[in-house]
């Protein structure tokens, strides 16, 4: 019973699918991976931890500006006065400071106040690092998930050729064997049957030399994805849609945020120029004397204010040094836009090349199926030269070979332009 050969290819290949599964390959696709890589890249683990830290710098903002500190203190100091302290000449600290002694041991708290700018300043600046945490894990995981898609479409590419290859053999092994009875009986030679075995033999190389790409294609897409599976796999083929620019760019998002740190680390700094303010209060033991020294414990309050005055202009070069930074930041920020919307024309312009390429291959395959179903007809009735059917073997598969090329680089194109596309 005859059947096309573009049928007999498609049986070939669910065969070969079929026999990977139960030989020990997995099937997987393209969002097993993509989900593998993002639960497994420790830089995306990284950028999240940011985050979370931010969250706790926070609460330490709050622990150091709005909550009192409580501490104990202990002291004891002898310092004697020579001769002694009765001597009007005596040498030593001043005896209305110490006495000649020091005996403390104190329960501190301190409170600060009037420092409600400072602390809203630096909850804001931990905010932002928490902001750009999480935005640098949302870039990471996009460009890891291009590299992911990349190499799975690279990969595919490789196990579709391994699967045409190994049809077009099995196909030439069919035709060996009707060409051997044909030969028994006269109609063919005994070269032709070596031709066609000759290449068979080269279509066995080359699948072996595809499944060795194939084997390394699907090592580096488990390095990507951080995977230590060692056996092969079967992937199933990738559905990537073309993505439209209509929305704002979230790459930008990082130049948004970098200059908000520029901002917030200028008014960090500027904190030091407010005056700080702390209540304090203490109680518990402080003697001159240690005789009669169970009747000193008591209790003491105060405040202590500090206003800074001059410091080089320090606060303007500082300044001046932001706004250079905020500066740069906006030239990439500006040269980002020209080169996104310069790479997205090339994208849609190669796109377009690309399909009418893979048309016109689809095209001249139609017609190289059409050939060999004739061929097929005068194979069996001895009219076809052998060596014209291997030359069209030979073809066909140069086409299909470009076909898939092709295919992948117009699956590469589009994921390229879904990465800009964001």
């Amino acid at each position: 019973m005859k059947c096309s050969f573009k049928n007999k290819r498609l049986k070939t290949t669910a065969l070969f699918m079929f026999l990977a599964v139960c030989t020990g390959f997995s099937q997987n696709t393209l969002d097993y991976y993509l989900k593998t890589a993002r639960d497994n890249n420790p830089t995306i683990k990284e950028n999240l931890a940011l985050t979370e830290k931010a969250v706790i710098q926070q609460d330490i903002v709050k622990a150091e500006f709005r909550k009192p500190k409580v501490f104990a203190t202990g002291e004891i100091n002898y310092s004697p006065l020579v001769p002694n302290k009765d001597d009007p000449n005596a040498i030593g600290y001043d005896v209305a400071i110490t006495d000649g002694a020091l005996y403390a041991g104190l329960v501190n708290i301190q409170q600060p106040v009037f420092n409600k700018s400072i602390y809203e300043t630096l909850g804001r600046q931990a905010e932002v690092a928490g902001e750009a945490g999480a935005d640098k894990a949302k870039l990471t995981l996009h460009q890891l998930e291009k590299e992911v898609t990349d190499q799975y479409i690279v990969s595919y590419q490789s196990l579709n050729q391994i699967n045409f290859v190994n049809n077009i053999k099995n196909q030439l092994v069919q035709q060996k064997a009707v060409i051997e009875t044909l030969a028994a009986n006269g109609i063919y030679k005994r070269s032709d049957i070596l031709l066609i075995e000759i290449e068979i033999q080269n279509q066995a190389t080359e699948i072996n030399n595809l499944q060795a790409i194939y084997n390394r294609n699907i090592y580096a897409l488990n390095e990507l994805c951080g995977l230590k599976e060692n056996a092969g796999a079967t992937l199933s083929a990738p559905q990537i849609e073309l993505k439209t620019d209509d929305a704002p760019s979230q790459f930008l998002e990082k130049f948004r945020l970098d200059s908000l740190q520029q901002v917030y680390n200028l008014e960090v700094s500027n904190l030091k120029y407010k005056p700080q303010v702390n209540i304090y209060g203490n109680t518990g033991l402080q003697a001159i004397e240690f005789s009669g020294i169970q009747r000193k414990f008591g209790v003491g309050v105060g405040m202590t204010l500090a206003i800074p005055i001059y410091d080089g202009h320090q606060k303007d070069f500082t300044r001046k040094q932001t706004e250079i930074n905020l500066g740069v930041i906006d030239g990439y920020r500006q040269n980002f836009l020209v080169q996104k919307s310069n790479r997205q024309q090339a994208i849609l312009s190669d796109l377009k090349l690309k399909e009418e390429k893979i048309n016109m291959i689809r095209s001249q395959l139609k017609n190289y199926e059409k050939l060999m179903e004739l061929y097929k007809t005068e194979l069996q009735t001895g009219e076809l030269q052998i060596i014209d059917y291997m030359n069209t073997v030979k073809s066909y598969t140069v086409a299909q070979r470009d076909l898939t090329i092709s295919e992948t680089n117009k699956m590469l194109i589009i994921n390229e332009n879904n990465y800009y596309n964001w």
